[in-house]
């Protein structure tokens, strides 16, 4: 099979799983699946611009990063707003970007190991197949976007042999940002690829100054409603007091019996499952339904956004300091979290997902210990990226959503163990060739003696 039609294989593949999990779980049907970027969604084709409900006050909202809401707006101006055919072709969609994901995993894996004709077809093999990406398009989430974005970042990064390019990076990581700020990280990855490949700190210096001109306008918007600085999203305190307050189990749900009465529930068929995860999902809740209480949300609704923030950051320390060595259990357990399974997630207690979130991590820990040593190096730059995005959310909270973005570069990483034996499959043709040449010259020399 040509290099094109197996590439092409691949990302049809990733289309057609996508589309078949999409049709099959009919997700769309599923009330209140859409969380605060559908709400956010409704109010700007409805007038009321970038705006949300948070933390007991209506108004003008920096809660959330601007590309998805947006993006989902754009459909509910098309479709309605939250009906079934909006979410349906919003979830049709993110079944396409399946497809372009496959495309950019191919590209990393090609840039990374060049020449090593096994590793890109397996990672682009495991991005087209692998559960939870293909689940993930089923959702209203960013996290399909991201994950997109975030590879297609790393790969120019790695392909950038110029200035100008890496300027561009800037822009994808600009993109990327205004997507998912916390995945801007993939800055250092970047910066190291490209300083791997040109050298000197101007091109990094681009890429910097490329990256602080794409989120300019959205830091300025929100200085305007704010009246301060807000670099893109102003909940960071928010999400630390989630994930640290006295109430917290280190992620942003709590723990029900009624979550295992949910699960409990007999099911025939996928759809059927489907259904009574999101049962047991919207079961559990947000830990601010238990943390927070009517003088809370009072308190709150007097303070501008960024203030809000600021208020839940300085309690959840104050409660930190009231508990010596719980904020270190606490990062341990989200840690555990986010490597193995959230505990909080009634949808991560599915075998299924257990069993490919725990395959997938093995293979990727096989193929980093199997890489030819060239490759491992050059996977450097995807290793921080994992390894800054994991420690991030150690730190403040985590939930499985967070896990997905870094998944297709851990295929990248699967694929890469295949580095070693395509190079040695390689060896061994070049050496069967040499074989048969050396045989037919020799055999050519008996024709001419008998001559």
């Amino acid at each position: 099979m040509s290099d094109r039609r197996w590439v092409w294989g691949l990302i049809g593949l990733g289309i057609a799983t996508r589309v078949a999990a999409v049709l099959v779980l009919q997700s769309h049907l599923v009330p209140h699946s859409t969380f605060e970027h559908g709400e956010i969604a409704a109010n700007i084709v409805e007038g009321r611009g970038f705006s949300v409900r948070f933390l007991g006050a209506d108004g003008p909202t920096s809660q959330q990063a601007p590309i998805y809401p947006l993006a989902v707006a754009a459909v509910y101006a098309i479709g309605g707003v939250g009906t079934p055919g909006s979410l349906l072709i919003l979830e049709l969609g993110q079944a396409l970007l399946g497809g372009w994901l496959v495309a950019e995993v191919i590209r990393l894996a090609r840039t990374i190991a060049p020449g090593r004709a096994w590793v890109a077809p397996a990672a682009g093999l495991i991005a087209a197949l692998h559960p939870t990406l293909v689940y993930s398009a089923t959702h209203i989430q960013v996290s399909p976007l991201a994950a997109t974005l975030l590879v297609a970042t790393l790969a120019r990064a790695y392909e950038a042999r110029s200035g100008r390019a890496a300027f561009f990076v800037g822009l994808w990581i600009a993109a990327l940002a205004l997507t998912d700020p916390i995945l801007g990280l993939v800055a250092i990855g970047a910066a190291w690829a490209i300083a791997g490949n040109i050298g000197g700190w101007r091109p990094v210096a681009l890429m910097g100054l490329a990256a602080v001109l794409g989120v300019a306008p959205w830091i300025v918007r929100n200085a305007a409603i704010h009246g301060e600085l807000v670099l893109i999203k102003s909940t960071f305190g928010y999400a630390f007091w989630q994930g640290n307050c006295s109430a917290s189990e280190g992620t942003d749900k709590v723990v029900r019996a009624s979550v295992d009465r949910s699960l409990a529930r007999e099911t025939v068929g996928l759809r059927d499952l489907n259904s009574s995860l999101w049962e047991a999902r919207h079961e559990a809740g947000y830990i601010d339904d238990i943390a927070l209480t009517a003088v809370d949300y009072e308190i709150l609704r007097r303070v501008s956004e960024p203030e809000r923030s600021r208020i839940l950051f300085r309690r959840a320390i104050h409660e930190l300091k009231q508990t010596p060595g719980r904020y270190a259990s606490l990062c341990l357990r989200r840690l555990r979290y986010f490597l193995l399974f959230d505990e909080t997630n009634p949808k991560t207690r599915n075998r299924l997902y257990r069993a490919s979130h725990l395959g997938l991590t093995l293979l990727a820990l096989i193929g980093l210990a199997m890489a030819p040593g060239e490759v491992r190096r050059r996977l450097g730059p995807t290793i921080v990226t994992v390894g800054l995005i994991t420690a991030f959310h150690s730190l403040t909270i985590v939930s499985a959503r967070f896990h997905i973005p870094i998944e297709p570069l851990l295929a990248v990483w699967a694929g890469a163990g295949l580095g070693r034996v395509s190079t040695v499959a390689h060896a061994s043709r070049k050496v069967e060739g040499v074989g048969i040449g050396g045989g037919l010259a020799g055999r050519q020399g008996e024709l001419l003696d008998l001559g």
